[in-house]
């Protein structure tokens, strides 16, 4: 291939066949105009100097006819052709030649606009290399400095010139040292594009830097590394203020006492929650997180939570909204909700933050009912005080006047009518000063068990058949100072009040307890004190009330009863007496779920402990007395006749609540309890031992059973031969294990 040359060393390329066929025209016409002049030299006289032109008009008329002339004429028209064929040719290689020119132009042209562009490309490289805040360098094979900007020599503090030939590693930080030259190794390899993150050292001061690479080589050969390493030092600054940020928010977020939650802005879906959250609605974080409160159904009111989102789309937030919940269980709170919009990674979230208000509006609605209370029992003592003066006077009146008047029956009736008023009257005031603590008390060591054990007939006398009677005493009760009668008097007010919360019958449990009252109960209750106290508590299964009704309760003559069937004085005075023990009293209820009074009283410390009468020994020989429980009375009358046979003394009872109206009776005689364990009327034999345990915990006790020990449900320890008796049994093994339980210790 052929080139045409230009100063500038480009060259032009011609077509290969066009040449050849040139060459080969140019060669034929030689030999052609060669033979041409030598035919002419040798006819020149014959011709007569015939033209050129007469000739071809000769030849082409058949005008010739000689051979020879004809050989001479056919030479001349070859010559002559090839004459014309040698000027076609110049004229198109002229032409051609002037296309090639254009074409040179053109090429020239346009790598000049190369040659000036890639001038403008490396001037611009170069502006971009040297004015790049980061730092851009190459490196050789070895890791050398081949080239450094002007950012590299501001950052390392090093000249160029003093840079070039050392190694990117003299300037890092020793502790990076190893991390840079693994690292440096891999990129040689090419076996990692990975950035490397290290610290140089410039003068006193340390930069913190990301080192990216390139390799490259030749014919598979690394040649050398271009490289940038960018200043990332205020980025790690902003990283770790941000870490730190974060690190706050989520300490703050974890130990705050206020509940707080993040939720997506468009589903509401819950992302995290703090623990005060979830003891707040009594959920785990599994089954908070990815729900909405919609599913968790955490809003008890609708409306709270359609007023809650249309303020968060009007306001973009949220602040001091009251709003009621429902926790997993079903109880409800109130609390105040705060919503802040915020970003978490470029997601449009909430912060959902909800302090609960639950307990503090419970301690204003009993600071308020006490102070409510007080108010009414002074008023209550005044009227009390006066309207004694008044029956005081109606009284005295009426008995001079049925001094006076005789016998006579129109006189006597109606002043006996008057007197029974005024002592109705008189009891009313009485109550009255009970409840606003006027009533004067005359305390003694009591034992709330053997209180509620001795009023247990009494008790029984005031229930209906349909309500099962149970009891449940604490072993080991402490003693507390206060009034028998008084006591009494709460007690028969509380059942009565059971009773007529139970049309229809029901369970009735009157339970005791000894428990210890902390600061964290206290600021829950505002009533309460700390210390050591017994707990009297008589539950029902019966109708229940609602809020209203319980925030009432215990307001003189306040009543839920029909107009005749009830004073409004009864709970009233329970307040009162209560209080007048420095206790207090607390209500559990809820409509159609029964309702548990429970009243505190503060434990006699100078004698925690009641201790019972002490009874006769049993003599060696088996003179004893056993209190024998057994439903089956024919059962009953075997186990008599063989104990009195023997010369023992028995009490017998049917059902556990005849045992315990029998045990206040001979407490003290009573030396044994044999009890069968399955009896009807609401009190097994366990319970019933359980609670004559209570009243006296050296009480021995035998345990009867028709099942097989294995199919008791009870947490004692039940040893055939010892304290237990499987039925049917033969006499003498009753006898037996009788006489053992008695001589033991």
């Amino acid at each position: 291939m052929g080139t045409v040359k230009m100063k500038n060393e480009f060259q032009i390329k011609l077509p290969t066949a066009l040449r050849r066929w040139a060459s080969v025209i140019i060669l034929l016409l030689w030999l052609v105009s060669l033979t041409g002049t030598t035919t002419a030299a040798d006819e020149g006289t014959n011709t007569n100097n015939l033209s050129t032109a007469n000739r071809v008009r000769r030849f082409a008329n058949g005008m010739v006819t000689h051979p020879v002339d004809t050989a001479t004429d056919l030479m001349t028209n070859a010559y002559d052709i090839s004459l014309g064929l040698t000027a076609i040719f110049l004229l198109i290689a002229l032409a051609w030649s002037v296309h090639l020119r254009r074409k040179i132009k053109e090429q020239t042209a346009l790598i000049r606009e190369q040659v000036v562009r890639e001038a403008n490309l490396e001037e611009q490289y170069r502006d971009l290399f040297d004015n790049a805040n980061d730092i851009v360098f190459t490196q050789d094979q070895h890791g050398k400095f081949t080239s450094l900007n002007k950012a590299g020599e501001k950052i390392l503090e090093c000249n160029r010139a003093n840079v070039l030939g050392r190694q990117f590693k003299d300037f890092v930080a020793p502790e990076y040292r190893n991390k840079y030259e693994e690292w440096l190794a891999r990129a040689l390899a090419g076996q990692t594009t990975e950035r490397c993150e290290v610290v140089v050292w410039h003068g006193e001061t340390k930069t913190i830097v990301e080192v990216s690479s390139r390799l490259i080589q030749r014919e598979g050969k690394p040649l050398s590394i271009e490289g940038i390493a960018r200043d990332i030092t205020e980025r790690k600054r902003a990283e770790e203020a941000l870490r730190q940020s974060e690190e706050r928010f989520s300490s703050a977020f974890r130990v705050s006492p206020v509940s707080i939650a993040i939720i997506t802005l468009a589903e509401g879906r819950f992302i995290d929650v703090n623990e005060s959250f979830l003891r707040m609605f009594g959920f785990s974080r599994e089954e908070i997180v990815s729900r909405t409160a919609t599913e968790l159904k955490l809003w008890a009111v609708e409306e709270d939570r359609d007023s809650v989102v249309k303020l968060l789309l009007e306001k973009r937030s949220v602040s001091g909204v009251e709003g009621k919940f429902r926790t997993k269980s079903g109880g409800l709170r109130t609390a105040l909700v705060f919503i802040e919009r915020i970003d978490l990674d470029t997601t449009p979230c909430a912060l959902f933050i909800t302090y609960d208000m639950t307990e503090r509006l419970n301690l204003e609605a009993q600071l308020r009912q006490a102070l409510k209370m007080e108010a009414v029992g002074r008023l209550a003592a005044g009227v009390a005080h006066d309207f004694n003066n008044m029956l005081t006077v109606i009284q005295g009146n009426a008995a001079v006047a049925m001094l006076k008047g005789g016998t006579d029956p129109d006189l006597s009736k109606p002043l006996d009518r008057i007197n029974d008023a005024a002592q109705r009257a008189a009891t009313l005031t009485r109550q009255l000063l009970t409840f606003s603590r006027k009533q004067v008390i005359q305390p003694k060591s009591l034992d709330l068990n053997h209180l509620t054990n001795n009023a247990a007939k009494m008790i029984k006398h005031l229930l209906s058949e349909e309500i099962v009677l149970k009891y449940q005493f604490a072993q080991q009760l402490p003693i507390v100072q206060a009034d028998v009668t008084m006591l009494e008097q709460v007690l028969i007010n509380l059942v009565v009040n059971a009773r007529d919360a139970m049309p229809r019958g029901g369970d009735l449990l009157i339970a005791t307890a000894a428990v210890d009252i902390d600061i964290a109960y206290v600021h829950k209750h505002a009533e309460a004190a700390e210390g050591c106290f017994v707990c009297w508590s008589v539950t029902d299964t019966g109708i229940g009330m609602d809020a209203a009704t319980q925030a009432r309760i215990f307001e003189p003559f306040f009543t839920t009863k029909e107009v005749g069937k009830g004073t409004g004085l009864g709970l009233a005075t329970v307040y009162g007496v209560v209080k007048q023990h420095n206790g207090w009293i607390e209500v559990n209820s809820a409509p159609g779920k029964g309702t548990t009074f429970k009243i505190f009283l503060p434990a006699d410390k100078a004698a925690r402990h009641f201790q019972p009468p002490s009874r006769k020994k049993a003599s060696p020989k088996g003179a004893a007395t056993i209190l024998v429980v057994e439903d089956e009375l024919a059962v009953g009358e075997v186990m008599r006749g063989l104990l009195e046979e023997r010369g023992h003394h028995v009490i017998e009872a049917s059902s556990g609540l005849e045992a315990l109206q029998l045990w206040n009776d001979h407490a003290a005689e009573i030396d044994l309890l044999l009890t069968d364990m399955k009896m009807p009327k609401g009190m097994s034999g366990h319970e019933l031992a359980e609670n004559l345990k209570a009243l006296d915990p050296t009480l021995k006790i035998i345990y009867t059973s028709g099942f097989s020990m294995e199919f008791e449900n009870t947490d004692i320890d039940l040893r055939e031969g010892v304290n237990f008796l499987p039925k049917p049994f033969a006499a003498p093994r009753l006898l037996e294990i009788v006489q053992q339980r008695l001589l033991a210790a």
